[in-house]
């Protein structure tokens, strides 16, 4: 009943069809999946066609060849040794399905998940890992039984979204007190929010990225790979830069991207050159004002698996810190689920054992750096 082509060239249509579905979001666009040349992974498009000749579902992945992205010297040593090893598939947001009819996206969901299978066993991969799209009100425990009846794993997760129709002063009124209180400091305290507009100014923001990452003890050792690629989604206007100075500082910036109406921040960077910062908190108020005025849908603040965190996660500060700081922007809570399917037990678990270890490194280095201001 249904055509499966896999590809891994752009077809020019991948966009318009997402376009379509209004689950749809950034990282299923060939915006974030097609990247400049690089070594550590490529993509992959997956169509399912009907009888008619109409795609009716779709899914990009990434194929990942390294563990991280950046990293120590002596975790690059370390992580380098086993990337060969350690190569797998994630998508995020997706799959994609382009029905209203349950039965009918089972169907589908199931010639997808066939075709990841192939795709697995074609490029030998250790895992294969995805994430829902947090706006498909459609998916229900029968989709997600699917999954699990094709040896995946599933954790429910939750996303908190904040409904742009709603007026600005509506959105500012259901603040909670404090952070308010925060928004109106940073601007006494001459905090100021600028979008970026130059490509000079996309150079600060990298430069700044190198800073952040030091201070958790990782290195960039070339701060301006793939600033062509960034340049070109800014022109595109899929992603958005807004920096925060003080006193004429760059103190801290934030990363948006924005698809089919759905706006996504990425993690807001500091220098930490003070005891505090209230650059992050104008900065992301900053961008719901811009979300706003730009005529977008939602504003998807992302989230957080639901259960609790383990032990080792509890001591580390992000893990809830960063759930609590999301939802207190009063997003409304949807449900969302990651999945996972090991295929080879052995070198997963040398994946999960080396990413802790070099994620406790991290973690170390940051109460250091925490240290250093006390």
């Amino acid at each position: 009943m249904y055509k499966i082509k896999i590809e891994t060239t752009e077809d020019l249509k991948w966009n318009q069809n997402l376009k379509k579905n209004q689950s749809s979001t950034f990282f299923q666009s060939t915006d974030y999946l097609i990247d400049e040349p690089n070594n550590d992974f490529f993509h992959i498009f997956i169509y399912v066609i009907d009888e008619n000749g109409t795609v009716v579902g779709q899914l990009g992945l990434r194929i990942i060849k390294t563990v991280v992205m950046f990293s120590n010297k002596l975790s690059r040593l370390l992580l380098k040794t086993i990337s060969k090893i350690t190569s797998r598939a994630i998508w995020l947001d997706g799959p994609i399905i382009h029905s209203n009819d349950k039965k009918i996206r089972i169907e589908i969901l199931k010639n997808i998940l066939h075709s990841i299978d192939s795709i697995a066993q074609k490029y030998d991969l250790v895992h294969v890992e995805g994430y829902s799209p947090a706006c498909d009100i459609l998916l229900d425990d029968n989709y997600k039984q699917e999954f699990k009846k094709n040896k995946y794993r599933v954790k429910d997760y939750v996303t908190f979204i904040l409904d742009m129709s709603k007026s600005i002063e509506d959105i500012w009124n259901n603040l909670p007190k404090r952070l308010k209180q925060d928004v109106n400091r940073a601007k006494r305290r001459n905090i100021i929010v600028k979008q970026i507009e130059t490509f000079d100014e996309l150079k600060q923001y990298l430069l700044l990225l190198q800073t952040w990452a030091k201070t958790k003890g990782l290195e960039v050792t070339n701060p301006f790979q793939g600033i062509d690629k960034l340049w070109q989604n800014i022109n595109n206007k899929v992603e958005i830069f807004f920096l925060a100075y003080q006193n004429n500082k760059l103190i801290s910036g934030l990363r948006i991207v924005y698809f089919n109406g759905i706006i996504h921040p990425n993690a807001v960077i500091s220098s930490y050159e003070g005891h505090t910062s209230l650059g992050g908190t104008l900065l992301t108020w900053s961008t719901i004002e811009w979300a706003k005025i730009t005529g977008a849908k939602l504003y998807d603040f992302t989230g957080g698996e639901i259960e609790l965190p383990s032990n080792d996660e509890r001591e580390d500060n992000n893990h809830n810190t960063l759930l609590y700081y999301k939802k207190k922007w009063t997003g409304d809570e949807f449900p969302q689920f990651n999945v996972l399917k090991i295929r080879k037990k052995f070198s997963y678990k040398l994946y999960i054992i080396l990413f802790k270890s070099v994620r406790s490194f991290h973690n170390f280095k940051m109460k250091q750096f925490k240290k250093s201001f006390q």
